[in-house]
């Protein structure tokens, strides 16, 4: 047994992941912070920023923002489940997003800008 490396054997100097090998022969992904690496989230798909532009220009409620939302959630299941279950998921989603505090203000914090236009 060995504290902080006392009578451990030493690294090897060379070798898979040794600092020796920086220069990019390694096969690792660069370290990129712009959002553009294998890991960066997903971005927003058009019919998403279409309803929100819709929910902040007043052309949509919020109610019918989140309905719209709500049904895009369930359309993979649509085929794949009988319709009595896909309304069940529907309600569960949509009552989830009335009443889960963490979703109320995500939800809050989408719409801001939204709501503040259509109080005016």
């Amino acid at each position: 047994m060995s504290i902080d490396g006392i009578g451990r054997p030493p690294a090897p100097k060379a070798g898979p992941g040794a600092l020796g090998e920086l220069n990019g022969s390694s096969g690792a992904e660069p370290f990129r912070l712009d959002g553009t690496g294998p890991s960066a989230p997903a971005r927003a798909t058009g019919d998403v920023s279409e309803l929100l532009a819709q929910l902040e220009r007043g052309d949509i409620s919020t109610n019918e923002y989140l309905s719209a939302r709500v049904e895009e959630a369930v359309a993979p299941l649509v085929g794949r489940l009988p319709p009595e279950q896909i309304d069940a998921v529907r309600e569960a989603l949509r009552a989830e997003l009335e009443m889960d505090p963490v979703l109320v203000e995500l939800v809050r914090r989408a719409t801001a800008g939204a709501n503040a236009t259509q109080e005016r």
